[in-house]
């Protein structure tokens, strides 16, 4: 006798051949059997879905991460090659060797390693925990971080006598304050000078980096 799909509690398909199986069960441990294999089957399926709802999410958190990552370091990376580049063509007066960047540790954009001697960059770096560190170091230029405008006047006002040339990411305006400031936008990332604050400074920069300054380094 020929049982149809409609007559079958469970249907399996196995090498395309659909097969109707537990009405034909002759006794009830073959039901049993049947009844674990479909079991089986189904556990089998769901553990394949969620196994891969686990790839899928971690890999949406690593595409997440990685973006987030690569944006920061694009952002640092100009910041670096803009600070590089201003020093590069920054000269002091009296100084023989190669200067020294103090760095304040609140700087949200820069990312210039730490060292003793000059490596990478023509310059040396140090970083700054607190305000008070400025006094106890030997700074040829100072890279501000979250310290307003007028913050920024006061530090450099006890620095009066030095030769410094000052840097700041948190002074978009550029009226007072570091003689160079970082402007960070979506897209690109350009810096402005203040030419009282860089006349008072006591460096010479060279014109070609006013220059650049003017229309935006991008």
């Amino acid at each position: 006798m020929n049982i149809g799909p409609t007559n079958c509690r469970y249907i399996f398909n196995r090498s395309g051949a659909t097969i109707c199986a537990l009405n034909n069960a002759k006794n009830s441990r073959e039901r049993s059997m049947l009844r674990k294999h479909q079991l089986h089957r189904e556990a089998d399926v769901l553990l394949s879905l969620l196994h891969i709802c686990k790839i899928v999410v971690t890999a949406l958190f690593l595409l997440l991460f990685i973006s987030r990552s690569a944006i920061a370091e694009i952002k640092d990376d100009k910041a670096n090659r803009i600070v590089s580049g201003i020093i590069s063509f920054t000269h002091w007066p009296g100084l023989t060797g190669a200067p020294q960047l103090c760095v304040f540790s609140s700087a949200q954009h820069l990312s210039l390693p730490q060292n003793s001697v000059p490596s990478a960059v023509p310059f040396s770096v140090v970083y700054l925990s607190s305000e008070s560190e400025l006094a106890t170091q030997h700074c040829d230029a100072v890279y501000f971080g979250d310290q307003t405008p007028q913050q920024q006047v006061e530090l450099f006002n006890h620095l009066k006598g030095k030769a410094v040339l000052t840097l700041a990411e948190n002074n978009a305006e550029c009226t007072i304050g570091a003689a160079f400031c970082l402007i960070f936008k979506p897209d690109h990332t350009l810096f402005s000078v203040n030419l009282d604050s860089l006349a008072r400074s006591g460096v010479k920069v060279s014109p070609d980096v006013l220059l650049l300054s003017r229309n935006g380094s991008k």
